[in-house]
């Protein structure tokens, strides 16, 4: 599987249409066999950057996906 910078970056490039970041985190995770544990993890990365920088969970995962 593909490490965890470019699956968020990956969900972000097939966001639809007013989707939600997790959602999007969530299909490409699937799409490449990861379990729930993986989408705990980067969502847990994604939200505690979010709070941290007091940003939304989109721009935490845009800036992840740029580190």
């Amino acid at each position: 599987m593909k490490p965890d910078r470019e699956l968020v970056a990956e969900a972000l490039g097939d966001l639809h249409k007013g989707e939600p970041i997790e959602r999007a985190v969530g299909r490409i995770l699937r799409r490449y066999g990861g379990k729930y544990t993986d989408y705990v993890r980067i969502m847990g990365d994604v939200r505690e950057l979010a709070r941290q920088e007091k940003i939304t969970s989109m721009d935490a995962a845009r800036r992840l996906a740029q580190a």
